[in-house]
């Protein structure tokens, strides 16, 4: 049964690293341009340094918090493979889209500093924890 609980785990890391490059978009239409004040310009000049880590944050605050509870996210070869698969769908995504690279390096980079984050918070948080004795 272990072995079985270790595989899903992976197999819902991937997954939901997978889903996360999908519902970034989905949580930009649907929750930020439908919920956000006319007057906020969400598609200019702050598109990239408000809107897009927005919808990154909401969304991994679905995904992360999922991921972190019940697959285990803490373990630095899952956030690995998490951040990984996030950056393959969103890199593939935004490239089907056809988006410039330079847009598409930006997205990825805010990715980067989301699975960096956490990574120092899972690091933290074993450290400070007491050996099992």
């Amino acid at each position: 049964m272990s072995k079985l609980k270790t595989v899903l785990s992976w197999v819902g890391i991937v997954i939901l690293g997978l889903a996360h490059g999908i519902l970034e978009d989905l949580m930009f239409v649907r929750v930020l341009v439908e919920y956000a004040p006319p007057s906020w310009d969400l598609t200019g000049d702050t598109f990239f340094y408000v809107t897009v880590p927005l919808a990154q944050l909401m969304t991994f605050a679905i995904t992360g918090t999922l991921a972190w509870f019940f697959l285990g996210l803490k373990q630095l070869p899952k956030l690995i493979t998490f951040w990984a698969c996030w950056i393959v769908a969103r890199a593939a995504f935004l490239n089907f889209a056809q988006n410039p690279p330079g847009d598409i390096a930006i997205y990825l980079a805010w990715i980067t500093l989301w699975c960096f984050l956490v990574g120092l918070y899972a690091r933290s948080r074993t450290q400070t924890e007491p050996a099992a004795g």
